[in-house]
C-alpha cells in the first residue's frame, strides 16, 4: 500500500503541540491519554478527516513514539490500517503487533492502549457502533442482545479482508474526489448513497473479520424472496429458543407443511427444522464468544433451547470445528473476563 498522504484537501489539523494533538484527536474520536515515549522529542502531528454520516475516514500521523491509552472507545469501533511504521495495539486481553500488512479493529467494549512507532501512519475507519450493531442485526435476521466483537487482528492476507480494505481505499479515493463521505453532502441522492457506502462497508466488514456475530450472518444465508418464505424464516427467528412444530411454522407462513418443506429445500438446501437447528446453534455461539456468558456453557445451551447438554456439546463442534468451551475460553481471553 502506499505511504502517500490521504485526504490531503481534508487536513483537520497539524501540530506540534501534544495539548493540541491531544484535543483535536479527542474531538473527532474520545478523550484518551497522549503522551510522548521520548519526552525529548517533538510531535509532527497530522490528521485528515472526512466526515460521513454514520462511517468516517481518517488519516492520522504523530511523527513521533507516542503512548496512546482512550480506554473504552464506547460509542464506536475503530479500524486500523498501518500504511507505514508499526505500533503495538491491545484491546481487551488480546494484543497485536501491526504493520502494513496487518491491522486491527477495536472494540468499544474493551480496554484499549496503543504505542505507534515514530513513523507510524494509520488509515482509520470509525464506525458508529450502534449503525454496525443495526447492520448485524439486519443480517442475522433477529437483535442481538449482546456486544459484537470482533478478533481484533486484520490479516489481510485472508482474501475477505483483503477485499474489505480495497473497499476502504476506494472509500477514501472517493472522498478525495468529492464523491463520498462530504459533510454538505447532507440530502436527496447524495445522502442514499453515502448510506449505501457506509452500510457496504459496514456489511463487508461483518461477513469478511472473524467476530462471535459471523456465524450467525453465515447462518441466515440471503433473504428469502418470497412472502411465506420470509413470514416462516421470521417465525423460526422469534422462537429460536422455544418449542414450535412444523405445523405452527407452516401457520405463520399460510403455506401446507409440504410447500413449507419443498420452500426450504428450494432456498436452503436444508428442512425447516436442520435450518431452526443451525441457527440456534449460531445463537448460542453469539453468546458463547460475547465474552458475557458468565454462567458458562450450559445456561448459554439452556437458554438457546438446547435441553441436552452433552447433544448440544456434539452439534456444536460438528457445526464450529471446536467444543463450546474454546469458544467461551477464547471470549474470556479477549474480554480479560473469566470463563465458567
Amino acid at each position: 500500500m502506499s505511504s502517500r498522504e490521504r485526504l490531503g484537501a481534508l487536513r483537520l489539523f497539524q501540530s506540534e503541540a501534544l495539548d493540541e494533538a491531544r484535543d483535536f484527536v479527542a474531538r473527532a474520536f474520545c478523550p484518551h491519554r497522549l503522551d510522548l515515549d521520548r519526552p525529548a522529542t517533538r510531535l509532527a502531528a497530522i490528521h485528515n478527516h472526512a466526515p460521513g454520516r454514520e462511517v468516517s475516514l481518517n488519516y492520522l500521523r504523530y511523527g513521533a513514539p507516542v503512548a496512546i491509552e482512550p480506554g473504552e472507545l464506547s460509542s464506536f469501533y475503530l479500524v486500523q490500517i498501518p500504511v507505514d511504521g508499526s505500533a503495538d495495539v491491545r484491546n481487551g486481553g488480546r494484543s497485536v503487533q501491526v504493520a502494513p500488512g496487518l491491522g486491527t479493529i477495536l472494540n468499544p467494549t474493551l480496554h484499549t492502549r496503543m504505542r505507534w512507532s515514530e513513523t507510524c501512519t494509520k488509515l482509520l475507519v470509525r464506525i458508529d457502533r450502534a449503525a454496525l450493531t443495526r447492520v448485524a442485526e439486519s443480517l442475522t435476521g433477529h437483535p442481538l442482545s449482546a456486544p459484537i466483537l470482533f478478533e481484533p487482528e486484520l490479516r489481510f492476507d485472508r482474501p475477505a479482508t483483503a477485499h474489505f480494505r480495497t473497499l476502504v481505499l476506494a472509500c477514501f479515493a472517493a472522498a478525495e474526489a468529492g464523491q463520498a463521505f462530504a459533510a454538505s453532502r447532507d440530502a436527496g441522492g447524495d445522502a442514499a448513497r453515502q448510506r449505501l457506502i457506509e452500510e457496504g462497508l459496514i456489511a463487508a466488514l461483518l461477513t469478511g473479520q472473524p467476530s462471535n456475530v459471523q456465524h450467525a450472518i453465515a447462518a441466515a444465508g440471503a433473504p428469502p424472496s418470497s412472502r411465506q418464505l420470509r413470514r416462516a424464516c421470521g417465525f423460526i427467528d422469534a422462537h429460536l429458543a422455544g418449542a414450535f412444530t412444523i405445523a405452527d411454522v407452516a401457520g405463520a407462513a399460510g403455506c401446507s407443511v409440504r410447500s413449507l418443506q419443498l420452500a426450504f429445500r428450494d432456498r436452503f438446501g436444508t428442512s425447516p427444522l436442520q435450518y431452526w437447528r443451525r441457527r440456534r446453534l449460531a445463537l448460542a455461539r453469539f453468546h458463547l464468544g460475547s465474552g458475557e456468558a458468565g454462567e458458562g456453557v450450559g445456561a448459554v445451551a439452556f437458554a438457546t433451547g438446547h435441553g441436552h447438554l452433552g447433544r448440544f456439546a456434539t452439534d456444536y463442534r460438528t457445526a464450529f470445528g471446536e467444543p463450546p468451551s474454546v469458544t467461551l475460553r477464547r471470549a474470556a481471553e479477549l474480554t480479560g473476563r473469566s470463563a465458567s
